[in-house]
C-alpha cells in the first residue's frame, strides 16, 4: 500500500478511543507506517511501526528513534522529532481553525480528524524508513 493511499483511507474520522480499528493499526505496522495524532490538550500519540506517546501540553517538540518516544532531549538516541502545534492558526479547507498540527522535517501525508464536525487534528503519516 502507499501512503496516500493510507492516509486517505484514515482521513475523516470523528475523534475517539481508539481513535484507529485494529486493521487500521496492523495496516499501519506491516506497511512500515507511523501515525501521528493529538489526543486530548497534550498527548502526541504514535500507532503503527511505533506505538507509544509523547508529552505535548500546549505544543511543543517530541523526540524518538525508530523504535519508541523520549520524554526529553538526547540527539544520539532519539534523533527525530516532531513539534506539536496548539491552536496555532492553521485552517482546514472551510476556514476553520484546526486544534493539532504538526510540523517536522520527514517526508509525510496529513489526515483530518473531526470532533462533532469541527476539525481537531490534522495528523501525520509517514514511513519509518525514512527516518533510518
Amino acid at each position: 500500500m502507499y501512503i496516500q493511499e493510507y492516509a486517505k483511507l484514515i482521513n475523516g474520522k470523528e475523534y475517539g478511543y481508539p481513535q484507529f480499528t485494529k486493521e487500521e493499526n496492523a495496516t499501519a505496522r506491516e506497511n512500515g507506517f507511523v501515525i501521528v495524532y493529538g489526543c486530548s490538550d497534550d498527548l502526541m500519540e504514535f500507532r503503527g511501526a511505533i506505538d507509544d506517546e509523547g508529552g505535548c501540553f500546549d505544543g511543543g517538540k517530541v523526540y524518538f528513534n525508530h523504535d519508541e518516544v523520549y520524554q526529553g532531549y538526547n540527539k544520539e538516541k532519539y534523533p527525530y522529532w516532531i513539534n506539536a502545534v496548539w491552536c496555532g492558526g492553521e485552517k482546514d479547507a472551510n476556514g476553520q481553525e484546526i486544534t493539532w498540527t504538526y510540523q517536522t522535517e520527514i517526508p509525510h501525508e496529513t489526515f483530518m480528524i473531526y470532533e462533532d464536525g469541527e476539525p481537531y487534528c490534522r495528523g501525520i503519516v509517514f514511513k519509518i524508513d525514512d527516518v533510518r
